[in-house]
């Protein structure tokens, strides 16, 4: 009975280990892909950045200023928007892991909840068993009912039937 319930809570152990470390791995996951785009929002600002230096040197000395003007524009515009979106990207990753998290936290109390309910009931078995097995009953044999006839001190015991044994030994 014993090994039933080590290889139970064993196994509810491992079931713990294997979401924890899937929910890491997700975790993990998650902000890796957020760096990516955040790295991939940042080069597209900086080769818009030099796009507008290159559209800057072409000009002419007559319209550079206006030239310049428009090209700091599209370069704020396009570091707005990759500013803007690693942030919407953050979030998102960040709503899906604690989503993650709090899914997996849910999945380990019920597994708690059910390894609980599991030991109580093999707790309860036990001990059935153990009554059975320490008080005197029809399933015993006639030498076991002797002998704890023998050691209870009852006299005459060896000459009593097996229901005679059950009734001195009050057995139910």
């Amino acid at each position: 009975m014993a090994s039933r319930i080590s290889g139970f809570f064993s196994r509810k152990s491992k079931e713990a280990t294997t979401a924890s470390r899937k929910l890491g791995s997700a975790i993990e996951a998650d902000v890796d892909q957020v760096i990516a785009e955040a790295k991939r929002d940042v080069k597209k600002a900086a080769a818009s950045t030099t796009k507008a230096v290159k559209v800057t040197a072409r000009a002419t000395a007559k319209s550079a200023t206006a030239t310049t003007k428009t090209a700091v524009k599209v370069a704020k515009t396009t570091t707005k928007k990759a500013v803007s979106t690693a942030k919407a990207t953050t979030k998102t990753a960040v709503k899906t892991v604690t989503a993650t998290a709090n899914d997996t936290a849910k999945n380990v109390s019920k597994t708690a909840k059910t390894a609980k309910a599991v030991g109580k009931a093999i707790v309860a078995d036990v001990k059935k068993d153990i009554n059975l097995a320490t008080k005197p009953n029809a399933t015993w044999t006639v030498a076991d009912l002797k002998a704890t006839a023998r050691k209870r001190g009852i006299a005459g015991y060896s000459s009593l039937t097996k229901p005679e044994l059950l009734t001195v030994l009050g057995a139910k």
